[in-house]
């Protein structure tokens, strides 16, 4: 946090002290979104379909852009808040204990699947492992972000599986101006965010850093019965269930310990520009309570019970275009690590209410070399090679004291949670931790053709070729084919495969603890009774995964004209090799009888299909602007045999800018009717579920001048009370509670 502090302290001093000599803005090749139509707005050139410039309208990809403009109409922060307004996207909020919001794309469910990219490079993990996403991905200098949704392994390789997210930022030289929002709200939220960059087409520096802090709602003020052991049994005695296994067996853990669940996350990125070389680097932290979406039962609610990552990405890329601006080479050098830091750390049923701090560590170096040619202005060719070394400490068991990454974890004295005794006739029954260090490495080749035949048909072809030392090969084919049945309307029909890799978080995390046990096999602590050792539950590794793999075929139809833009998409998934987790009993692990073992397997097959119908329109009279946009989107399918979860059936999404002079406004709500649970059944055998709800969000702006504005946030504008489904077993809610009404005003200022 100091370098954050000292970097953010510096870029205001640095943005006074050159603010005066800066103009408003520079020249640039970039459209004035301000001014665009709709047709204009729906044919932005992007990049990551292809890697090459075309229009959105012409890439062989179903995708959405969301402009510089409508990320400030709305009132987007961070990547979050823009993904949950994007059709065929779902998150499960507060969800999962580790990475907090469960994300679906086309109802296949994970935040491992998709790709995290800023101007083409990735800014999630690179080995995989599954990452938050929320206000440690900032957008205060993204001149646009743009949504492939479905697989793109062909391009982009491992884990490109349901999609990929291309953050495009301004350079120094775009920017031309330093900006500086400020903000605050209730439960004692702040949300600040600095933006700065100057140069000219030779050099150019930019600079974005942002803060986000919340106390977080109380939540048994407004969740009675959902906290009515926090409140009559632990907030009262400290008393917890020992165990969703044995629910009836009540553990004290000593005196009750203030609910506190804070959230915390920043951003840093800072870019050079020189000519054809660009270098960067960026960093995210996100730190939120361990215990959060889960069960009070089983889990405390201590200000210290934190799950934090740290993710860093330092790149150079070097572009040579020949003369004739036929060839483009890029060379791309980049060089990423992700931390689950050792101030991470669980209180709950699964570390016996003990202090079980957690680490993991992965260093990614990846070199990619790619080449285009433009036959003509009709048919081109993209390809290139990469190769990716990754050193891995998977992610450990629950640690009796915090990880010092500057000792080998040998070295440390680490124990299994519950070990560090003796039995009744004085036998050291300590178990040491089994730590997981993993080495691998990739090469990828790719390659792909377009061609434009005339001006109503285009072809592209593509493939990939993988080659892991850790699981295998993988290769991967894409096509599409667009038919222009005239200026207004076009017709996709695409197919794509793509890997999900048997990440070191899925095959080598493992966790769990002992308790002692007297010779009726019942808990006990003391040791004149101990007898040994029992485990309730273990999660154990499985290195002999395999990756999954994503077929998918999808059709597209849009029509654009004038102010308003029809749009349908619609896709079929199927995957094998599916992941997944097996329950098995009576087991045992490091000669301790386990009452229950889940290991992760290969297992089954899953598919699923839906589409989106979606409308935009604009509309202008005087000085009232009317900006509309409006979709349904439908999904369903089979996981294993079972119906498809964490994906609503029906979702709509829609909302207004209205625009008034220098007012702005923006109501945006998203129904969605029920998601089913992965695992939980109720009495009936049934999946659990969440219920149909409506969400109301708004947004609203007012601009002073070109330099200052005000704005006011609010979410779930009508405070009502409603559920999330959850990505846990038994020691979780089968739907988890959602934030009541949540307000925060603010200023931006610009220079």
């Amino acid at each position: 946090m100091r370098k954050f502090y000292f970097l953010t302290g510096l870029a205001i001093w640095f943005m006074i002290s050159t603010s005066a000599a800066q103009e408003t803005g520079n020249e640039t090749d970039e459209p004035d979104y301000l001014e665009m139509t709709l047709e204009e707005l729906m044919n932005i050139e992007v990049v990551s379909a292809s890697q090459s410039k075309q229009k959105a309208t012409d890439a062989p990809a179903t995708i959405h852009v969301i402009t510089e403009e409508q990320i400030m109409e709305r009132g987007y922060f961070n990547l979050e808040e823009l993904l949950e307004d994007i059709p065929e996207i779902e998150i499960q909020k507060k969800s999962v204990a580790e990475y907090s919001n469960y994300i679906s794309v086309r109802g296949i469910a994970g935040n491992e699947k998709f790709l995290i990219l800023l101007d083409g490079i990735r800014i999630n993990s690179m080995a995989g492992t599954p990452h938050v996403v929320g206000a440690n991905y900032s957008l205060a200098n993204a001149r646009r972000v743009e949504i492939i949704l479905g697989p793109a392994s062909a391009l982009y390789g491992v884990d490109a599986f349901s999609g990929i997210i291309n953050i495009i930022t301004k350079t120094g030289d775009e920017m031309g101006y330093s900006k500086l929002r400020a903000s605050y709200g209730n439960f004692g939220t702040t949300d600040n965010a600095l933006s700065l960059g100057y140069g000219n087409e030779d050099f150019s520096f930019n600079l974005t850093g942002s803060y986000y802090y919340s106390d977080e709602p109380f939540f048994p003020d407004y969740y009675e019965d959902e906290y009515a052991w926090y409140t009559n049994q632990y907030s009262e005695n400290g008393n917890m269930r020992l165990a969703p296994f044995l629910p009836d067996v009540i553990v004290p853990t000593g005196t009750p310990r203030e609910y506190e669940t804070p959230t915390e996350a920043y951003f840093i990125d800072v870019g050079i520009n020189a000519k054809n070389i660009e270098v960067g680097y960026t960093r995210n932290l996100e730190s939120h309570n361990s215990s959060m979406g889960m069960r009070p039962e089983y889990n405390i609610y201590a200000r210290d019970a934190v799950y934090e990552i740290l993710i860093e990405d330092i790149y150079g890329k070097h572009t040579f275009t020949s003369q004739s601006e036929k060839w483009t080479i890029q060379s791309n050098l980049y060089l990423g690590s992700y931390e689950l830091t050792p101030d991470s750390k669980f209180l709950n049923t699964f570390t016996s209410y003990r202090n079980g701090y957690k680490y993991a560590f992965h260093r990614a170096f990846t070199i990619r070399e790619q080449a285009s040619y433009k036959f003509n202005a009709q048919s081109s060719i993209v390809g290139g090679i990469s190769f990716q070394d990754i050193n891995a400490l998977a992610k450990s068991g629950d640690l009796p004291f915090r990880f010092d990454k500057d000792v080998p974890a040998d070295l440390q004295n680490l124990y299994y949670l519950g070990t560090n005794t003796t039995d009744m006739n004085g036998n050291d029954l300590t178990i040491n931790q089994d730590f997981y260090y993993i080495t691998q490495r990739n090469l990828g080749a790719f390659a792909q053709y377009q061609n434009k035949f005339n001006d109503a048909l285009s072809l592209t072809l593509g493939m990939r070729y993988d080659y892991n030392t850790r699981y295998g090969s993988s290769f991967n084919p894409r096509a599409g084919l667009i038919w222009s049945a005239s200026s207004d309307l076009k017709i996709k029909l695409l197919y794509g495969e793509a890997f999900l890799a048997p990440s070191v978080y899925k095959a080598y995390q493992h966790y769990g603890s002992f308790i002692t046990v007297d010779a009726d096999n019942n808990s006990t602590s003391n040791p004149d009774e101990t007898v040994g050792l029992f485990g309730p539950f273990w999660h154990l590794t499985n290195p002999d995964l395999e990756p999954e793999k994503l077929r998918t075929v999808e059709t597209g139809v849009s029509y654009v004209k004038n102010n308003i833009s029809l749009a349908f998409d619609g896709y079929y998934n199927d995957i094998t090799n599916l992941i997944t987790n097996s329950l098995i009993f009576d087991q045992s692990f490091n000669g301790v009888e386990v009452d229950a073992v889940e290991v992760p397997v290969n297992k089954g097959e899953a598919y699923t299909y839906g589409f989106t119908a979606k409308v935009d329109y604009f509309y202008q009279t005087g000085r009232v602007i009317l900006k509309n946009y409006l979709s349904y989107s439908y999904s369903d399918g089979e996981i294993e045999d079972n119906p498809l979860s964490y994906s609503a059936q029906h979702t709509v999404k829609a909302g207004v800018v209205a625009k008034i002079g220098k007012f702005s406004i923006n109501p945006r709500v998203i129904y969605r009717s029920e998601s089913l649970h992965g695992i939980l059944r109720d009495a009936n055998g049934d999946l659990e579920s969440n219920d149909s709800f409506a969400l109301v969000n708004l947004f609203s702006r007012y601009t002073f001048s070109d330099k200052l504005s005000a704005f006011v946030k609010v979410r779930n504008l009508f405070d009502q009370r409603y559920y999330n489904v959850s990505f846990a077993q038994d020691e979780g809610f089968a739907s988890t509670p959602q934030d009541p009404i949540r307000v925060l005003g603010g200023v931006t200022v610009k220079l």
